[in-house]
């Protein structure tokens, strides 16, 4: 049974790896929504996995052009019997798939755990479990990162025993 306080932290955790896996996908090129895009907007849309906070979530949103089009061949075809419902059909399974299979290569090679998120409402969507390992990116950033502040607390420290020679360690 989980508390309340284990379903904060698991909340945080994730949402956490969402910001990880926006900035993955950020960072090699793909466009990333928010939330609060404006209609047509297209892009990735990463979300943490609620209710049941298995993961998250990673599906691809086509151009409002796209969908447009498709709900006006659907809409004069209900039945979906014609060869542009066909076409428009085909041609969503293929951006589903081609997205998800981009975004999860993306995604493995930065060193998250990604699955099959097994929404039957959504075929292609992705969930990302966890971090294996730090992306070759972020590993060089934060280590340049921490190469300036030890040089920074180095520079300090050797100010400091320069103004108090009688405050140093050794005193």
């Amino acid at each position: 049974m989980t508390t309340a306080d284990d379903d904060k932290d698991r909340r945080f955790r994730l949402d956490v790896l969402a910001t990880t896996v926006q900035a993955e996908l950020m960072a090699a090129g793909l466009p990333v929504l928010s939330g609060n895009d404006p209609i047509g907007s297209v892009g990735a849309v990463v979300h943490a996995d609620v209710p049941e906070l298995r993961g998250v979530t990673v599906d691809w949103q086509e151009h409002a052009v796209f969908w447009d089009a498709s709900q006006e061949a659907w809409a004069e075809d209900p039945l979906q019997e014609g060869a542009e419902c066909a076409a428009f059909g085909a041609l969503a399974v293929a951006i589903g798939e081609a997205m998800a299979e981009a975004m999860r290569k993306i995604l493995t090679a930065a060193g998250l755990e990604v699955a099959d998120s097994g929404d039957d409402y959504a075929p292609h969507q992705l969930l990302v479990t966890r971090r294996l390992a730090r992306s070759p990116w972020q590993a060089r950033r934060d280590a340049k990162f921490e190469r300036q502040q030890e040089s920074m607390h180095a520079a300090w420290k050797a100010k400091h025993e320069a103004e108090c020679p009688n405050h140093g360690p050794d005193r």
